[in-house]
């Protein structure tokens, strides 16, 4: 009897244990990532929300060169990796043209046979990429242009208006490549426009002519890279109104600031004890992100000497030889916890490159920030700590200790940086999901849904001239020419007859 009941009890469990194996097999798909060839911190965005994704169930798969996989897997345990021979292509072209390189990379992953195959035999349900490299939104028309495609983006790529369908008012909405805020003078706005009018022209000239070749061989002589990247179903921005400037959007564009802040860990035993060590005066962070860990000998000296100055003890992450006027107060690493230090109570301030996964941590937590921007979004990013209040900007390639001192000392001693991140902090936190909760939303619908043509605009579908109503204006334009043209020709008829008139009466009267 004891056996029997035992027998069941087991038969019980097992039938429970196949049902959840089931359902979630059930829910589980397949996820193929396809992240820009270089820029540690936009892979990093990708492989968050891979991760998350896989948290929920799902299998992750992630195209890359041989010559970094084995360093992506160790990485990642969780991925799977489809890998290519890149021919070092890499290491060699990394400084030539963006898309030249883009193009290289491109062709050498289109053309293996081998790897194509294995992705169409796995059917994938979506395609996530970063849109730096178009090389992902032409891989997935190549591989099944039936499955959606997700973008992970920062900023407006130069084909964001057209792609997207989300218009940019020149007087509000500052390029991308600027520091600019959204409220410019009339000098800035002339500057503005020019920017936004021909920088991206030249830009997508200089894209279509080196990639649209390799679009028609692989998708279709008809196709463009255009028109590959307008079936883009989902647009995923690493912004947040909090911190960005307010803009048009289209249903199809969700923001999603902030991706990488997590809920802070525990310091490891040594850094706890540093920072406790700092008593009141508290500690500030320093760090440049990824692509910045050493800095030539002068400039490391300037930073050495201004933050030895300090009363606060300091965390710089570096890289290099140790500056000589290094103060006993500051502490180097390699890599540093930079969420978890962030987010202790000790922290005062973040002395940062303005890299917008920083920003999002340090806004997230309510630190101050003092800006040090280097290339690419950082001067615009800086911007907008400042017309935030945030905190202060200052000129990388010409700063001086002194000056770093005092805007370190002005962030620390004016309460308003503070509290205007403080409150800010709260503003950001206040959301019904976190941004990757809601990426994460995003992308499962997609999956589950399909392609989402009704959140699309018609705009990413219409030529140049019936987008800008040039047709339309040349129209009104023969209309009004014609009607004006026939008024003319009436009035000089009318007065034509009139002095005709007049001339014959006045003849008449003379004879």
């Amino acid at each position: 009897m004891e056996s029997a009941s035992k027998l069941r009890c087991s038969a019980v469990l097992l039938i429970v244990f196949l049902c959840f194996i089931s359902i979630h097999s059930c829910n589980s798909e397949k996820v193929l990532l396809v992240p820009a060839p270089f820029a540690d911190s936009h892979w990093m965005a990708l492989a968050h929300i891979g991760r998350a994704l896989v948290d929920k169930g799902h299998t992750v798969a992630v195209v890359v060169s041989e010559d970094i996989v084995g360093k992506r897997r160790a990485e990642w345990p969780d991925f799977q990796f489809e890998a290519f021979q890149d021919q070092g292509i890499q290491a060699r072209e990394l400084f030539a043209s963006g898309y030249d390189y883009y193009r290289n990379y491109c062709a050498l992953l289109l053309g293996n046979s081998n790897l194509l195959a294995r992705l169409r035999a796995s059917r994938f349900s979506v395609v996530v990429a970063d849109p730096q490299s178009p090389c992902g939104a032409i891989l997935a028309s190549k591989i099944d242009s039936r499955v959606p495609l997700v973008a992970v983006m920062r900023v407006d790529q130069f084909f964001a208006e057209k792609v997207t369908g989300v218009p940019l008012p020149m007087s509000y909405v500052p390029f991308l490549g600027s520091d600019f805020t959204d409220d410019m003078s009339f000098v800035q706005r002339l500057q503005n426009t020019v920017m936004h009018t021909v920088l991206p022209v030249i830009a997508r000239w200089g894209a279509s002519s080196l990639l649209d070749e390799l679009v028609r061989k692989h998708i279709g002589e008809n196709e463009t890279l255009e028109s590959v990247m307008t079936r883009t179903d989902l647009w995923l921005y690493q912004t947040d109104n909090v911190l960005d400037f307010p803009r048009p959007s289209m249903p199809n564009t969700v923001q999603v600031g902030g991706l990488f802040v997590q809920e802070a860990a525990p310091l490891t035993e040594d850094m706890e004890a540093f920072v406790q060590s700092s008593g009141d005066d508290g500690v500030i962070v320093v760090s440049f992100g990824s692509m910045v860990k050493m800095m030539p000998e002068e400039k490391r000296e300037i930073f050495a000497a201004a933050l030895a100055r300090l009363r606060q003890k300091v965390v710089w992450r570096y890289v290099g030889e140790k500056p000589a006027g290094l103060g006993s107060n500051t502490k180097l690493m390699g890599w540093l916890p930079q969420n978890d230090l962030l987010a202790h109570p000790k922290t005062r301030a973040f002395v940062t490159h303005a890299g917008s996964n920083g920003l999002y941590e340090a806004l997230h937590h309510g630190v101050p920030m003092v800006c040090l921007p280097l290339f690419a979004d950082q001067p615009a990013n800086a911007a907008r700590v400042v017309a935030r209040g945030l905190g202060v900007t200052l000129d990388f390639s010409t700063v001086t200790a002194d000056q770093l001192y005092q805007a370190i000392l002005h962030v620390l001693t004016n309460n308003s940086y503070r509290e205007t991140a403080a409150r800010l902090s709260r503003l950001h936190r206040d959301q019904p999901q976190s941004p990757m909760e809601r990426a994460v939303w995003w992308i499962e619908h997609v999956i589950q849904h399909g392609r989402l043509p009704h959140l699309r605009a018609r705009a990413v579908e219409l030529p140049w001239y019936q987008y800008y109503l040039l047709d339309v204006a040349a129209f009104l334009l023969s209309v009004c020419s014609a009607v004006l043209g026939t008024v003319w020709c009436g009035c000089s008829l009318v007065c034509r007859k009139c002095c005709g008139c007049a001339k014959r009466s006045g003849k008449l009267k003379s004879q």
